[in-house]
């Protein structure tokens, strides 16, 4: 028979382990989508009411801000689920992971001509963040009419400079991109680009669709003038950022171009592939 100390101890760390167990999420708990709905990890499988996983990365394209023209070369993810209730559709963000991933976009060039700064803050790079709620449209992104995608984003300007806060937009007045596959109406000068739904695949028998190499294209958005960069020299730098990029840019001089792939998943699917 064990010593009466050695039973306590025991004794305590089968309830030290129960105590655990009990405390864990029950999301860290459950398994993770696999095979082909591997990518869905993220989806809100949990939030009551999604019948849809979204899973859309976009690695090419481009971003012009006033005359800023930024290559889209480092992927960028979109991710979350829908509530389908007859034709209306409602994006849910994700509980775990990133709704749409801030990825840094290298400006060509650097930045150049900031007052009192050499050439070792010419390293410069954007990041596209997430600054409201976004709608989504099956139909429209496969119809190629209207807008499929409505993205409130602010745009994070880098630089060694400029300081962490130094954002085109913000959560209050977010730049407005409704992006479609169809063909753009914006102001003059820009003129008329078209996007595309891309190449449509079925799979899974019919629980997951995918449109390959499809483009969502908007220019006909405006973008204001940037805040909070450069800290105690910000009444110096704006003035100079603004000068240098034609900010603010009224409606009919900024481009957004996101292209890549989008998956949809039947939640149902999703969650029997754990």
């Amino acid at each position: 028979m064990k010593p009466p100390s050695q039973v306590k101890l025991v004794l305590a760390a089968i309830v030290l382990t129960t105590v655990v167990a009990m405390l864990t999420p029950t999301a860290a708990l459950a398994g993770k989508p696999t095979g082909e709905y591997a990518v869905f990890n993220d989806c809100p499988l949990a939030t009551a009411g999604v019948t849809e996983c979204v899973y859309a990365q976009f690695s090419g394209g481009e971003l012009t801000l006033g005359s800023l023209k930024v290559p889209i070369v480092h992927t960028i993810t979109l991710q979350g689920g829908l509530i389908v209730t007859g034709m209306a559709e409602t994006f849910v963000n994700t509980t775990e992971g990133q709704t749409l991933s801030p990825t840094a976009e290298e400006v060509p060039g650097g930045l150049l001509g900031l007052p009192g700064h050499g050439s070792e803050s010419t390293a410069f790079s954007i990041a596209i963040e997430l600054a409201g709620s976004i709608a989504l449209s099956r139909g429209n992104l496969a119809g190629e009419t209207g807008t499929a995608l409505k993205l409130p984003v602010r745009v994070h300007l880098k630089n060694l400079f400029l300081g962490e806060a130094c954002y085109i937009g913000s959560s209050t007045s977010p730049v407005a991109l409704n992006l479609m596959t169809g063909v753009t109406s914006p102001p003059k000068p820009n003129l008329p680009i078209h996007g595309t739904a891309g190449e449509h695949e079925s799979k899974e028998g019919g629980n997951l669709v995918v449109y390959k190499n499809d483009a969502l294209v908007d220019n006909a958005f405006s973008s204001p003038a940037p805040k909070g960069c450069g800290g105690i020299e910000e009444s110096l730098i704006v003035p100079a950022l603004n000068s240098k990029y034609g900010w603010p840019a009224a409606a009919g001089h900024d481009t957004a171009v996101l292209k890549g792939t989008s998956k949809f998943a039947n939640a149902e699917a999703v969650k029997a592939s754990e």
